[in-house]
């Protein structure tokens, strides 16, 4: 793997095949101005409650980093590669909000520190997944099954939560 001026890791580099993506330095510069952060303070892992607009209940949610329970998705800081639809390949942290299921497929819902925006992740497409719990990285072997666990608890003994997902 090597890593490009602009800091953005090259996977192409290490024979994976993976263009390096390359995202707006205008953007993120502009977006740090607006917002009066210096440099290190836009990362996820350095903010504190995030406000985010839920498009499908129409209802602003604050999320906090750090599960204030176990058997919750909410609050866990996970780090990825994803393949969107169109096969672009992305690097995503994302800070979980909900996990669920629509038919066979299962989803995790949550604020991408990379879109600055509330986004739903089909899990399938997930690669690389390391669960992050204070200064834990945890390597997640199966995602499939981990975040099964918590479609499943977050369920149990109630509706399940449709995660409605517009293809």
């Amino acid at each position: 793997m090597g890593e490009a001026a602009n800091g953005v890791t090259d996977m192409s580099a290490s024979g994976g095949g993976i263009p390096a993506r390359r995202k707006s330095i205008a953007g993120s510069e502009r977006r740090r101005n607006a917002a009066g952060e210096d440099v290190a303070s836009w990362r996820l892992a350095s903010r504190g409650p995030i406000l985010a607009y839920d498009e499908y209940s129409d209802e602003e949610v604050e999320l906090r980093i750090g599960q204030r329970n176990p058997e919750r998705i909410e609050g866990l800081l996970i780090d990825f590669r994803y393949v969107a639809r169109d096969r672009e390949v992305s690097r995503r942290s994302v800070l979980c909000w909900q996990c669920g299921r629509d038919g066979d497929r299962l989803y995790v819902r949550g604020y991408c520190a990379f879109r600055e925006d509330l986004r739903t992740f089909r899990v399938n497409r997930m690669a690389d997944v390391v669960a992050i719990q204070g200064e834990r990285e945890m390597p997640v072997e199966d995602a499939a099954a981990f975040f099964a666990a918590f479609a499943a608890r977050e369920t149990s003994g109630r509706t399940a939560p449709k995660v409605t997902v517009r293809d």
